[in-house]
């Protein structure tokens, strides 16, 4: 097969949730033998433009002023960011060289959008969305903060929203073709108006040769944690599920009295509210951000890790990044019984599913907690899982095969209104 000339265009900044999806797909991508880029908004260069080469992809980091419009203001008013005028014409420049044969359109917000729009007619290259969370449905993103004043932000806001929306459904309506997260996410884009032979899943995946298994002990004398005591596990960018985890543990403690609950991800005055709400600020460890190097030492020094969601729509089409992450480390983990990633642990026998209830979250755990044997089982089972079945590579490959399918494809979408 020949190489192809790929453009992927992430509305956020880098290091975000999508560009850990994005990075991970272009680097194996670009071990296929192609030619990658990656255009991303820079959280550190404000009016100019970085360029370098990382694991055999260009990055582009492109300027973030205005990123956010007007900052907190817009936020409230339009959940959405990637307004930046000199990002977009960043992009706009780089797609005006007309030499790509893919180009992967990550999110929908306007620095997405726009360069699409301009050029889905006067461009050789087939267009792709790739969807990976709903954003202007129940459960979706646009509803995951609640700021002072929501209730007045939400009527004065209402035109911003109603672009928002615009942009998240139309745009997946008219490219060539959209990769989508999950079954579910399938299903919802079905529903939507998506032409069913125009859509693909590609799941998230695992990174199975930065994160592997390390022995329980080794991770916790190095992190300087208790060799003894029963860790569980959290990890994640979207905090809107821990609570669930929180709340949970009251129960867990009852039954596991020196167990301790650690969080890694950012920081927030919310998390440590509900801690010492909970009464559990004493058995509560805050890793924050860590590392790549120091990632897989986290995720080793667990007995359990927990993916819990909530009952809503988004949840159903999610595919959480982190469980790629919960696989390749090789511990067995606690997931509520919603959406595809609770069919997968229950089908390939890699942790146990819980109910949708704290009680039954709570009691999940300790089950686990409580039978090292099973959950050493299941932990083996998920690191295979992630080496046969879900690692980048294999999802990259998958993603290789549906462009060479549209290249193939002499109809395009991208011309229709």
């Amino acid at each position: 097969m020949m190489p192809l000339r790929i453009l992927f265009l992430l509305s956020d900044m880098k290091d975000s949730a999508t560009y850990v999806r994005a990075f991970n797909l272009s680097k194996q991508l670009a071990n296929l033998g192609h030619d990658l880029t990656l255009m991303v908004v820079s959280p550190a260069q404000t009016f100019v433009k970085a360029s370098y080469i990382k694991q055999g992809v260009r990055i582009v980091e492109t300027p973030n002023f205005m990123h956010n419009g007007l900052g907190h203001f817009t936020r409230r008013l339009f959940l959405d960011p990637g307004m930046g005028i000199l990002d977009i014409l960043s992009r706009l420049l780089e797609m005006r060289k007309d030499g790509y044969d893919i180009v992967q359109l990550f999110d929908h917000s306007l620095n997405v959008f726009l360069p699409w729009y301009i050029f889905k007619g006067h461009l050789k290259s087939k267009f792709v969305s790739d969807w990976c969370d709903i954003f202007n449905y129940e459960g979706g993103l646009r509803y995951a903060y609640c700021f002072r004043l929501d209730a007045i932000y939400r009527v004065v806001g209402f035109p911003f929203r109603t672009l928002s929306r615009y942009l998240e459904f139309n745009l997946r309506r008219k490219v060539d073709g959209v990769t989508v997260i999950s079954d579910g996410l399938r299903e919802f884009a079905i529903r939507q108006g998506v032409a069913q032979n125009n859509i693909f899943v590609v799941e998230g995946g695992a990174d199975v040769d930065a994160i592997k298994p390390i022995p329980k002990e080794d991770a916790r004398r190095r992190l300087g944690l208790p060799l003894d005591s029963s860790i569980v596990g959290f990890l994640g960018t979207f905090q809107g599920d821990l609570d669930i985890v929180i709340q949970s543990f009251t129960r867990v403690k009852r039954e596991v009295p020196d167990a301790l609950l650690l969080v890694i991800g950012k920081p927030s005055s919310w998390i440590r509210s509900a801690v010492a709400d909970a009464g559990i600020t004493s058995s509560f460890i805050q890793a924050g951000r860590c590392s790549d190097e120091m990632l897989p030492h986290f995720l080793a020094c667990v007995d359990v890790l927990t993916l819990p969601l909530k009952e809503n729509l988004a949840s159903r089409t999610r595919w959480p990044n982190r469980i790629g992450e919960y696989m390749a480390c090789g511990r067995p983990v606690v997931v509520s019984d919603i959406g595809d990633t609770a069919r997968v642990v229950r089908n390939h026998d890699i942790g146990l599913v819980a109910g949708t209830d704290i009680d039954s979250f709570a009691d999940t755990i300790v089950r686990l907690l409580k039978d090292s044997p099973l959950a050493d089982k299941m932990g083996c089972k998920a690191r295979e899982l992630a080496c046969t079945r879900y690692s980048w590579a294999l999802q990259a490959a998958k993603l290789e095969g549906i462009y060479f399918h549209l290249l193939a494809s002499p109809l395009s979408n991208c011309n229709d209104t």
